[in-house]
């Protein structure tokens, strides 16, 4: 078994902070029932647990694709798509020429392809296949479900990172401005389904490369 990413670490770091939050509903809510005084459990720590763990999977995809990109340059020959990645990143002519003189060419271009990513929303399945296609890994999203063994993950995933823009962009109101209910169980639940989806997305990605 390959040796799991840098990325991979950081995003169980992230999602860590993620349950944390999750717990810290759950403990407020047991002292509520046992202590009149304190009025509420907030949940709105649950929703804070929900973006953050997408912003942990966006964060992953970006980070694990420049960190494998000299690995692959070094190991297969890159295909137009990957050329095309590059080009987009502010790889051009004048650029490739600066290489020549550049005593760390290999950190330059993932210091652009880091710097291109840094604002590109990858939490999409569609976004993160298309892209992994660079490094000739045909529909990876479908292969990290099929490699957890759970026929739904996916939609699992799906339907934490839909909470996630209800909350991000409409502060998870519905269409008669009641805010929509929030269970820290399931919502714990999801985000771990979220962690199985990127384990087996790192497993086959460093298996690649």
């Amino acid at each position: 078994m390959a040796k799991e990413s840098k990325a991979y670490s950081k995003f169980q770091r992230t999602i860590s902070r993620s349950i944390t939050l999750i717990s810290a509903y759950e403990t407020l809510l047991r002292e509520k029932r046992r202590n009149t005084r304190i009025k509420r459990a907030p949940k709105d720590l649950i929703r804070a647990s929900v973006v953050l763990s997408v912003a942990a999977l966006d964060s992953y995809v970006t980070g694990v694709f420049a960190e494998k990109l000299v690995p692959y340059i070094k190991k297969y020959q890159p295909d137009d798509l990957l050329l095309d990645i590059l080009k987009d990143s502010g790889l051009n002519t004048k650029e490739a020429l600066n290489l020549l003189r550049m005593k760390r060419p290999y950190r330059r271009i993932r210091t652009l392809v880091t710097k291109y990513y840094d604002t590109y929303t990858t939490h999409r399945f569609k976004v993160i296949d298309s892209l992994f296609l660079a490094y000739r890994l045909k529909n990876i999203s479908d292969r990290a479900q099929d490699k957890s063994g759970r026929k739904r993950l996916k939609r699992s995933v799906e339907i934490l990172v839909e909470r996630r823009h209800k909350i991000a962009h409409d502060g998870d109101y519905n269409s008669h401005n009641n805010l929509i209910s929030v269970d820290s169980k399931q919502t714990k639940k999801r985000i771990d389904d979220l962690k199985l989806f990127v384990k087996c997305l790192d497993e086959i990605i460093c298996n690649r490369i």
